[in-house]
């Protein structure tokens, strides 16, 4: 593969189109949203997008750029932590399940920056996080099928942002377990971890956009 292809594939790569494409979505639908979800989740995109051009041009020139993921990471775990507690205080109180979970991700995030190079990927911290958006997620699906209020699943904003939480993580989380298996090379530089990867984030951002219009269907129902 030339250069100039290759430059263009990883700063037009498949994930980076959809988080633009997720975030202009989120800017049209859920912006204006009087309660602040819609535009924590729509800067949270933006911050995304961002981050991976940024590590592409990184990449690109040879420069080491697993740091600026540990940056992101910060953003990341604040936003669905947040997320997950917007969706759940419908049914409970989650204040103290999040503040669990949040203590536990910062410790781990605390005894990478103890124990090891800010230059390498907080993959333990990664795991850890993953795991717990995945298990309040599965909490989420719990309250809902218990509520004995009638709710259209095909509309509801909350279940789609849910959905693509779960899977990401889940997915995420497998696939970090069984690492060696997927690491072999399919085209290029491309292994079988990362198409997986492209697959996850499709899902996830495909989840979220859908949520978007249904929270903008929502309230203009309400006009």
């Amino acid at each position: 593969m030339q250069r100039g292809s290759f430059i263009t594939m990883r700063y037009l790569s498949p994930i980076f189109i959809a988080e633009v494409i997720c975030f202009i979505a989120a800017l049209n639908m859920i912006w204006k949203d009087k309660n602040a979800f819609g535009k924590v989740i729509t800067c949270y995109l933006a911050v995304a997008f961002i981050t991976e051009e940024a590590a592409a041009y990184l990449a690109i020139r040879g420069i080491h750029n697993l740091w600026l993921f540990n940056i992101y990471l910060v953003f990341e775990i604040s936003t669905i932590l947040y997320g997950l507690y917007h969706c759940l205080k419908k049914y409970i109180n989650p204040k103290p399940i999040i503040l669990i979970g949040l203590g536990i991700i910062s410790l781990t995030y605390i005894f990478f920056l103890i124990t090891q190079p800010f230059s390498n990927l907080n993959t333990v911290t990664i795991t850890v996080m993953s795991v717990i958006f995945t298990l309040f997620c599965l909490y989420y699906y719990y309250l809902l099928l218990k509520d004995e209020n009638f709710i259209e699943i095909h509309s509801h904003p909350e279940f789609w942002w849910i959905t693509g939480v779960l899977f990401y993580y889940f997915g995420s989380t497998m696939s970090n377990l069984f690492d060696g298996l997927f690491s072999v090379k399919l085209i290029g530089f491309a292994t079988v971890k990362y198409c997986i990867y492209i697959v996850l984030n499709l899902i996830l951002y495909g989840c979220w956009l859908y949520s978007f219009i249904c929270r903008m269907k929502q309230r203009e129902l309400h006009f």
